[in-house]
């Protein structure tokens, strides 16, 4: 990660830390919150509800975006829609498909 991204997400955090701790009266743990994910998914929302302020919110995205991992698609998105190999696809010739070649009077 280059030291100009590194330096960015520290001060976004320090503007987050006291962001919480002027608006909500709340202080947020910057060592948890950047180490244990679980922490960091309950502390965002805890603090997602709590926020009145526009520009809190904002901060809770990006440091969403940038703490948490982005969820696994599910198992169905992962497979394949079509088969890929010539052999798992249907043959012309097989009695599942209808031959339209000659239109409706082919049967």
């Amino acid at each position: 990660m280059p030291i100009e991204q590194q330096l960015e997400i520290a001060q976004l955090l320090a503007r987050f830390k006291l962001q919480v701790k002027r608006t909500l009266a709340q202080s947020v743990d910057l060592e948890k919150l950047t180490r244990d994910p679980a922490y960091a998914r309950q502390r965002l929302a805890e603090i997602e509800e709590d926020a009145a302020d526009e520009g809190l919110l904002v901060m809770v995205l990006r440091l969403r975006d940038l703490l948490l991992p982005p969820a696994s698609p599910p198992a169905a998105e992962l497979a394949p829609a079509i088969p890929t190999t010539p052999a798992a696809a249907p043959t012309v010739n097989s009695k599942e498909t209808r031959n339209y070649l000659m239109g409706a009077r082919a049967w």
